[in-house]
């Protein structure tokens, strides 16, 4: 096939550039996740995309559970320092990281038109190497038929606590994010503004003494907790207690709980709700190599994914908040997440995690923690 130049002014999408037409166009796309996100791909987006645009085709590479995402971050690192090809185009998983190692391109408002549509916290956090195209974050799930005025505040959740002893519980902070989230924010209470942002990106161990007023808070909490005292295994046993009434409130994530509702584990009188300051939550990013020779394709993808109708089948399919603001949605997906879709906050760093599991264990638990 004889190769030629066309010069395309993508308005449209907010791209301009004189691109080579070589026929079919395949974007090599490495994801991760559980198989429900493996499905939302290979059943829905993809084939909807490749309707509407027939000269692209997906060579779909996944990893489960993201036990590849190392691998996949090392190709594209020996790439670089060889000055060869990786092969990737699109990347969804540790977009953060590849960004700071050079590997991918800077996502920007005047390649992505939809970009606008984003929460600008939420951008920031893959510090702009990454497009958010789905989120999910913990909030707290009650029993309307025993509350009927839920705390809108995380002081109203500890007041109510204490006065509704063993009708709340949380998983212990290492088996799952509903019960971290719910640490997490307590542990805040006695941080000051100046350090927040070190807390949730950075590391400085001498600022670990503000958790004390939070692990206080936790430890008063404890014999007021489910059967005086007993906490959650993981994030699923937490809706498996609402589910048979023996809690009315606990910490669930948006996604999870949404999905129990629908399949019916959880009765219609559970409802969710978000506090203010919100529980911690996150999203999920898409990536463009910066080695890849179809970033205009991969970035024209991304622009869709952000847009209405592939944002309306990640919703019905995940359960999980759209990648763009939810006031950008339609007025169904408005209604599904009622008080819940706000901007959530940031859980953490990785260093600062560790340190919060462990002392969890030896302040409140009163034990080490256990090996894994």
């Amino acid at each position: 096939m004889k190769r030629f130049a066309t010069v395309l002014v993508l308005g449209a999408l907010g791209l301009s550039a004189t691109i080579l037409a070589q026929g079919p166009v395949k974007l090599s796309f490495y994801s991760s996740g559980d198989v429900n996100v493996k499905n939302l791909w290979e059943q829905n987006l993809l084939p909807m995309y490749q309707k509407k645009n027939p000269n692209v085709q997906f060579d779909l590479i996944f990893s489960q559970s993201g036990t590849g995402n190392q691998a996949t971050l090392d190709r594209m690192a020996a790439a670089k320092k060889a000055g060869a090809a990786s092969g990737i185009d699109l990347l969804e998983g540790p977009v953060l990281e590849a960004g700071e190692a050079g590997l991918l391109v800077a996502v920007k408002s005047k390649d992505i038109s939809r970009l606008s549509r984003v929460e600008a916290n939420v951008l920031a956090r893959a510090k702009g190497f990454g497009v958010p195209y789905r989120g999910s974050s913990v909030v707290l799930a009650y029993n309307a038929s025993k509350v009927s005025k839920p705390p809108k505040t995380l002081e109203a959740l500890l007041e109510w606590i204490q006065k509704n002893p063993g009708q709340f519980t949380y998983n212990t902070p290492d088996t799952g994010g509903s019960g971290n989230a719910f640490v997490t924010r307590v542990l805040k209470l006695g941080l000051e503004t100046k350090d927040a942002t070190t807390f949730e990106s950075g590391y400085e161990p001498a600022l670990i003494n503000q958790w004390d007023k939070g692990f206080e808070t936790l430890k008063k909490l404890a014999p007021n907790l489910y059967n005086g005292g007993q906490y959650s295994k993981n994030n699923a046993e937490t809706i498996q207690l609402l589910a048979k009434g023996a809690i009315n409130m606990g910490p669930v994530w948006s996604d999870q709980g949404l999905s129990a509702l629908k399949q019916g584990i959880l009765p219609e009188n559970i409802k969710l709700v978000q506090i203010n300051p919100p529980f911690s939550g996150g999203s999920s990013y898409l990536g463009v190599a910066a080695d890849s020779p179809n970033k205009l394709e991969a970035l024209k993808f991304l622009n869709w994914v952000l847009g209405e109708e592939a944002q309306a089948v990640i919703v019905d399919k995940m359960n999980g908040y759209p990648g763009v603001k939810i006031a950008a949605m339609p007025a169904d997906v408005r209604k599904k997440f009622g008080t819940i879709a706000k901007s959530f906050s940031f859980g953490f760093s990785s260093k600062f995690g560790a340190d919060m599991n462990r002392l969890w264990y030896e302040k409140i638990a009163g034990t080490p923690q256990p090996q894994r």
